[in-house]
């Protein structure tokens, strides 16, 4: 079975929805969800609201402090934006996430943590600054602001006073990219902090992309090297990670929406160059094309090269030494 949330399924076009019952995957947590609304200028694409959800360790401020991205595909013509976009944050908006989410489970290397999730709703890898019409003058404004949302989270955490020991800083999807883009910021909010970055199933972002940031009002010139390279400066040691499958079924679909077939072949070269280049960065690869490997149950049973995904980022979070991972399929021709 093809592995997904709700949310990305339905950033697809039609042709590409991959559906999933809202209930397969259910978090039962040990204590309620916080959601934390947030006045202009935080707002979803379409002028919803833009609210947040905390979940707090009973250790209090000086818990360690899980930053989460949530992900849900990308936008950035008409194709992309058309259809089924989500626009909206929703109160229930965590229950769809199991794996490390499940606060129930004593294997969860994010058990006793502190945990900040970032909604997504504004289809710019939260980044974005801008607002666009897709298609003719009678298309309804859609505002990527993303990056605005996720300032004013950032705000909201610094007046709380949280004096974690460890952050880590984790995304999904899109939200991969948004914890990469972030990382440095949230690093130098914790100058005190262990620090690490994981990013799952957000590997190469597509061909053409520094239009589609200039697109969203975000940097153009910022390549993913560049950014990797910064994370992995403002990380102080700690390592900056990415996992993925090898066949990753979302990340190859918006590939094949951005006209290219080459997804595994971009994400293995990204992955060898900074490897070479970056020398406390890690990868772990597991077989299939699941997308979407840390909000799921078959987190604690995905295994690459004799270790489990689920031990490999517990030895991370506990800034232990790892070495990358690669299933024995997954290996570039």
């Amino acid at each position: 079975m093809i592995r997904t949330t709700l949310k990305s399924a339905l950033l697809l076009p039609a042709l590409l929805v991959v559906p999933l019952a809202r209930g397969e995957a259910v978090a039962t947590t040990d204590s309620p969800w916080r959601q934390v609304s947030l006045p202009a200028p935080a707002g979803c694409a379409f002028d919803t609201p833009f609210s947040f959800f905390v979940r707090e360790s009973p250790a209090g401020p000086a818990a360690r402090l899980l930053v989460y991205f949530e992900g849900g595909g990308a936008c950035w013509d008409w194709v992309s934006c058309s259809g089924t976009f989500d626009s909206s944050v929703v109160p229930d908006e965590v229950a769809e996430y199991s794996g490390i989410f499940d606060f129930t489970n004593s294997a969860n290397p994010f058990e006793d943590f502190t945990t900040v999730f970032i909604p997504y709703c504004t289809g710019d890898v939260h980044v974005g600054t801008a607002t666009r019409r897709y298609g003719d003058s009678t298309a309804r404004p859609l505002h990527h602001n993303g990056s605005r949302n996720v300032r004013a989270v950032l705000d909201w955490v610094e007046r709380q006073g949280y004096r974690p020991p460890q952050v880590v800083v984790a995304g999904t999807s899109a939200g991969s990219y948004g914890a990469l883009f972030h990382f440095p910021t949230i690093a130098r909010m914790f100058p005190r902090s262990r620090l690490a970055l994981i990013g799952d199933s957000g590997v190469p972002l597509l061909p053409d992309y520094p239009a589609i940031l200039r697109n969203w009002g975000a940097e153009p010139a910022l390549t993913l090297e560049v950014a990797h390279r910064e994370a992995a400066l403002a990380a102080r040691g700690g390592t900056t990670a990415l996992i993925t499958s090898d066949q990753d079924v979302i990340q190859s679909a918006f590939y094949i929406i951005a006209r290219s077939n080459q997804w595994r072949t971009d994400a293995y070269r990204l992955l060898d160059r900074l490897t070479r280049t970056e020398p406390g960065f890690r990868s772990f690869i597991v077989a299939g094309s699941d997308h979407q490997l840390l909000p799921m149950d078959q987190f604690y049973r995905y295994e690459a090269g004799g270790m489990t995904l689920r031990d490999w980022v517990e030895r991370v979070v506990e800034g232990l030494p790892v070495t990358n991972r690669r299933c024995e399929a997954c290996q570039v021709e």
